[in-house]
């Protein structure tokens, strides 16, 4: 709201526990508002971190059914920190903007590789622009028809909740453009291939001042990308950036829950997961070591 004092500012509310006072200035919609006639079939299928993701393209078709003289409409992960007007990118002359995970070739890591970028899909699903005409519409209506039932995060059957669809997107949009400007959209998936600096207290990826950076999977347990919290050690200036996002979080109030989701199935994911993988993983490396030996 800071940068874009013009435009409509809306959280897409996927549950039942009131939504303390939102900041000035800023929406709820609800996913009632969005009207999902599967709804009641998602949640049943749905664990809840799926079911949001689920939902992304639903809020969207609402809101432009709600505003339907809207010229653009771009979405953020709840996640996302904006540093500077987005102008510079939502200005591109194109009807459909999209968020590489990669613009160059991956760095190696033991923490991301090719394989997992290639399970997650070619873009990312929190950030993204879309001008509203009959090509970007029927996306919508393509990509929500898909999340129905095929948005699970099953990365062994080739599905990864919302975002896969993606990959699909510039067949149904001729003018799409793949943002290449480094400062969009920085987090883990770009510690590896864009060096954040800061100077001045001014953050840039690589030499391009930073937009918007996403700390998902940082800050708590996240079914996703916890595997890979790991990559915030690579760069110190996320670092320092993290411990900015998380004083900024501290100045609003907290949603108090009671454990069990307001829609899908509670996950009921372990925070040991991790843990649980590393010391299988040492014991089939141990257990391999020893098959080299002949009795």
């Amino acid at each position: 709201m800071h940068y874009h004092p013009e435009s409509s500012f809306y959280i897409g509310w996927a549950d039942t526990v009131p939504l303390p006072r939102a900041q000035d200035g800023i929406k709820i919609i609800s996913v009632e508002e969005a009207e999902i006639a599967e709804w009641g079939q998602m949640c049943s299928h749905y664990y809840d971190f799926e079911l949001v993701a689920a939902s992304r393209p639903w809020f969207a078709k609402g809101l432009l059914k709600k505003h339907k003289n809207c010229e653009q409409l771009t979405f953020f992960s709840p996640t996302t920190l904006i540093f500077k007007s987005i102008s510079e990118i939502s200005n591109l002359p194109a009807d459909l903007l999209l968020t590489p995970h990669l613009s160059k070739p991956l760095a190696a890591s033991k923490n991301l590789d090719d394989k997992r970028i290639l399970n997650i899909g070619m873009f990312h699903s929190g950030s993204w622009i879309i001008k509203p005409n009959e090509e970007t519409l029927k996306l919508l209506d393509w990509w929500a028809h898909r999340t129905i039932d095929r948005a699970r995060f099953d990365l062994c059957n080739g599905m990864c909740m919302d975002q896969l669809w993606l990959n699909y997107a510039p067949i149904w949009v001729k003018s799409t453009i793949q943002i290449s400007y480094a400062g969009w959209h920085y987090g883990l998936h770009s510690v590896l291939n864009k060096n954040l600096t800061e100077q001045d207290g001014h953050f840039y990826a690589d030499e391009d001042e930073l937009i918007s950076a996403d700390f998902a999977g940082i800050d708590n347990y996240h079914p996703v990308w916890s595997d890979h919290a790991g990559l915030l050690s690579h760069n110190e200036a996320f670092k320092r950036l993290f411990s900015h996002y998380e004083t900024v979080l501290r100045k609003f109030d907290k949603v108090n829950t009671s454990g069990q989701p307001g829609f899908g199935k509670p996950s009921n994911i372990s925070n040991q997961r991790v843990f649980r993988r590393k010391i299988a993983g040492g014991l089939k490396a141990i257990t391999k070591f020893i098959d080299q030996f002949q009795g």
